[in-house]
C-alpha cells in the first residue's frame, strides 16, 4: 500500500499492518492528494488538522501566540509549536520549530514594518532566526 506523504510526515494508518510512517492518523485513509499536496481521503477531506505547523493554512492559534519585540507583533511560540510535534510522537529541533514559524511570518505578516525589518540585509534563513530569536534571550 502506498504511504502518504506531506513535508516531513508520512502516514501510519490504522488500517496498516506496516507502520514504516511517522505520523498516525486516526481518521479515514488517505486516498490521494488535493491541490496543496495534502493527503485526502475518500470525501475530499484532508488528512492533517489546520492546527499542524506542517499545514499550508496553520494559523498558530490566537491564544498560542507571544509578542515578540523585535517583529512588534505576536507569532507562534517555539514551545506550543513544538508541542504539536511532541503530541504526535514526532522530533522536532529548536531551530525547525524556528523554521515553520518564520514560514508563518511570511504567510501572515508579509509587508509589516517587522517582516521587512526581518528580511532586511539578511541572506539566509538563520540570519532572520537570529534577529527574531536574539541568543541572549535564550541564556
Amino acid at each position: 500500500m502506498e504511504k502518504f506523504k506531506y513535508g516531513p510526515l508520512i502516514w501510519n494508518c490504522f488500517t496498516e499492518d506496516d507502520e514504516s510512517g511517522n505520523y498516525y492518523w486516526n481518521g479515514s485513509p488517505p486516498v490521494g492528494y488535493d491541490d496543496d499536496g495534502i493527503p485526502i481521503d475518500s470525501d475530499g477531506l484532508q488528512c492533517l488538522p489546520i492546527d499542524s505547523p506542517v499545514h499550508p493554512s496553520w494559523r498558530g492559534g490566537k491564544e498560542k501566540l507571544e509578542y515578540n519585540e523585535f517583529l512588534g507583533f505576536e507569532i507562534p511560540s517555539i514551545k506550543t509549536t513544538k508541542s504539536w510535534f511532541d503530541d504526535n510522537f514526532l522530533i522536532i529541533s529548536e531551530d525547525q520549530c524556528k523554521k515553520y514559524i518564520i514560514k508563518w511570518i511570511r504567510k501572515n505578516q508579509y509587508g509589516t514594518p517587522g517582516f521587512w525589518d526581518m528580511v532586511k540585509d539578511t541572506t539566509s534563513l538563520k540570519e532572520m532566526m537570529d534577529k527574531v530569536w536574539p541568543q541572549e534571550e535564550h541564556k
